[in-house]
């Protein structure tokens, strides 16, 4: 039997890489800097996982993202809890600010 023209085994199709857009606002952008570009799962994440993924980009990065007061938005909006995060959106930590 002639195997020249057999069809080779299909290769598995790898999704494209997603990022998340994250910005830094206040005492946490000390940290981060202003904003970081997060690899994240091509159908998204939990808020949690994307947190422990920048914690493993700077020394101090937990102690940053668990400061009291932080808050957090995703697609520009106010969140609170383990929220699900797309690649198309945009995700934000503000430090509690202080003045009048």
């Amino acid at each position: 039997m002639d195997m020249s023209h057999a069809a080779s085994p299909a290769l598995p199709i790898r999704p494209a890489p997603a990022f998340a857009q994250v910005l830094f606002f206040g005492r946490v952008s000390d940290t981060f800097g202003r904003s970081a570009e997060v690899s994240i799962p091509p159908d998204g994440c939990r808020l949690s996982e994307l947190m422990a993924s920048l914690c493993e980009l700077v020394d101090d990065g937990a102690a940053a993202l668990t400061e009291r007061g932080l808050r957090t938005a995703v697609g520009r909006e106010m969140v609170i809890g383990d929220v699900w995060v797309r690649p198309d959106q945009e995700v934000a930590f503000f430090s509690p600010f202080s003045g009048g």
